[in-house]
C-alpha cells in the first residue's frame, strides 16, 4: 500500500513539473484517441515555437503511442483512407518535397527524421527539441488521424499571433522626419470574381508586391485558388473574405484558415476577425505562383442549398390471379359386359332380370336388337353366286346319277346273257 501511494505520488508530481515547465510548448494526446471515429485527438493541433525548444508530449490515452515528423503527400489528402495509411522510412537519396509530390508517391506520409520519439506509455510523457527553422508535421504512424503542426520562428515573439484568429496590432515605429518628405502609396483595393457551383462571387483584396490575375474555387477541399506573379522578394497579399462567402469554422467557432504557397505550408496573419468578415495578410516570396487558402466551407451554400425532394415510391399493388378449380366430372362406369349379361364381381354373368331375347335399359326390359339383327332370315332374292352354286349342284348330281343308271344297265345286261 506504501509503495503504491509512493507511485501515484509520484507521478503526480512529476506531472505537476512536466506543466509548470512547459505549460507554453505541451501537446496532450486525448483519451480515446486511438479511436478514428473520436472527435479530438491532440489538445494543440497547430502554434508556433522557436529553434531551442522542448516540446513535451503527455499521453493521456489509454493506449502506447510513438511519434514521428516528416511531410504529407498534399495530392492525396482529399482521398486520405487510414485503413491503408502508408508511412515510408527517411530516404536520404529522396529530395521529394510537398510540392513536387504527385499521384505517383504511394506515400501518404514520408519520414524526414528529425523528430522520433520513444513509445509513450498510457500516463507518460516525452519531450522532443526544435533543432531547426521551419515546419515540423508530426504524426503517430500506428494511429495516423493522431497529427499536430509546430512553425518553428526565429523569434518566437514575432509571431505569436500567427494563424490565431485574432486581430493583431502590430507595432509600427515612429516615422523618421527628413527635409524631403516621400509620398506614402497605400495598396489600392481590387476586386476579383470567382466562380462556385456555377454562381459567380466577388473576392476584395489589396496586393503590395505582386498582382493577382485570377482567382479558382475548388469545392472538394473547400479552397480558394489565388494564381499570383510576383515582382518584389516579399510580396504582400491582404484578402477579405464575407463570412456569407467563405469562412474556416468547427463546432460553431472560428478555425484557423489553412494556407499553401505552390504546394509547401506557408504562415500568414489574421489581421482582422468581425462578425460579418475576416482579413488574412500572407507574405508571398518571389517566385511563388499560386496560393491555396483552404476554409472549411462556402457559407452561402447553407442559404441556397436546395431540400432533397424524397420521391415517394408508389408500391404497384399485386394482382393475384383467382385459382380456377376444374371439376372433377366422375364417370359413371358402364356396363363393360355384352348385352343381356351384367358384371358382378368383376365377371360378366347372365342377366337373368329380363327374358330371352330381351335386355334391361334404364330399369325396362326391352327387346334386344342385336339378337333380331343377327337371327336368319329367309330371303326373297338369292345372289348371283348362290344360283350358280345351286345350278352346278343339280348338274353334278344328274351326272353322276345317268352313270350309275348306264353302270347298272350294262350289269343287268350281262346277267341275261349267262
Amino acid at each position: 500500500m506504501k509503495i503504491s501511494l509512493g507511485l501515484i505520488l509520484f507521478t503526480m508530481i512529476s506531472t505537476v513539473m512536466v506543466y509548470a515547465q512547459t505549460s507554453d510548448n505541451t501537446v496532450t494526446i486525448v483519451d480515446d484517441a486511438y479511436l478514428e471515429d473520436n472527435t479530438q485527438y491532440i489538445d494543440n493541433t497547430l502554434f508556433s515555437s522557436s529553434p531551442g525548444s522542448t516540446i513535451t508530449v503527455i499521453n493521456n490515452d489509454v493506449v502506447s503511442h510513438m511519434l514521428v515528423s516528416g511531410s504529407a503527400n498534399s495530392n492525396r489528402n482529399s482521398n486520405i483512407n487510414y485503413d491503408d495509411f502508408l508511412v515510408c522510412e527517411f530516404d536520404p537519396n529522396d529530395d521529394q518535397s510537398v510540392s513536387n509530390q504527385d499521384d505517383n508517391n504511394a506515400c501518404d506520409f514520408n519520414k524526414d527524421n528529425r523528430i522520433i520519439t520513444e513509445i509513450i506509455p498510457p500516463g507518460a510523457s516525452a519531450s522532443f527539441t526544435l533543432n531547426e527553422l521551419g515546419t515540423y508535421r508530426i504524426i503517430d504512424p500506428d494511429y495516423p488521424w493522431i497529427e499536430f503542426v509546430i512553425y518553428s520562428f526565429q523569434n518566437s515573439d514575432s509571431s505569436d499571433n500567427v494563424n490565431s484568429g485574432y486581430q493583431v496590432e502590430e507595432n509600427t515605429s515612429e516615422p523618421t522626419m527628413s527635409s524631403e518628405s516621400t509620398p506614402v502609396t497605400s495598396p489600392s483595393l481590387e476586386t476579383l470574381s470567382v466562380t462556385v457551383d456555377g454562381m459567380p462571387f466577388d473576392v476584395n483584396f489589396s496586393t503590395v508586391g505582386l498582382n493577382v490575375y485570377e482567382i479558382e474555387s475548388d469545392t472538394d477541399s473547400m479552397s480558394l485558388i489565388f494564381y499570383v506573379d510576383v515582382r518584389d522578394s516579399n510580396g504582400k497579399l491582404e484578402v477579405i473574405f464575407d463570412r456569407e462567402f467563405f469562412d474556416s469554422v468547427y463546432d460553431g467557432v472560428d478555425d484557423q484558415f489553412f494556407i499553401l504557397s505552390d504546394g509547401d505550408e506557408t504562415i500568414f496573419r489574421e489581421i482582422q476577425n468581425t462578425s460579418e468578415s475576416r482579413t488574412l495578410s500572407i507574405d508571398v516570396q518571389l517566385g511563388t505562383e499560386e496560393l491555396e487558402i483552404i476554409g472549411s466551407e462556402f457559407g452561402f451554400s447553407k442559404v441556397i442549398s436546395v431540400p432533397v425532394i424524397e420521391t415517394p415510391v408508389i408500391e404497384t399493388p399485386v394482382i393475384e390471379t383467382p385459382v380456377i378449380e376444374t371439376p372433377v366430372i366422375e364417370i359413371v362406369p358402364t356396363n363393360e359386359c355384352g348385352p343381356g349379361t351384367i358384371l358382378e364381381n368383376d365377371v360378366c354373368v347372365l342377366d337373368e332380370r329380363c327374358g330371352p331375347g330381351t335386355i334391361l335399359e334404364n330399369d325396362v326390359c326391352v327387346l334386344d336388337s342385336s339378337s333380331i339383327d343377327n337371327s336368319p332370315t329367309v330371303s326373297n332374292t338369292s345372289s348371283p353366286s348362290s344360283n350358280k352354286e345351286m345350278i352346278i349342284s343339280f348338274s353334278v348330281a344328274f351326272g353322276i346319277a345317268g352313270v350309275i343308271g348306264i353302270i347298272l344297265a350294262l350289269i343287268a345286261k350281262a346277267h341275261k346273257k349267262k
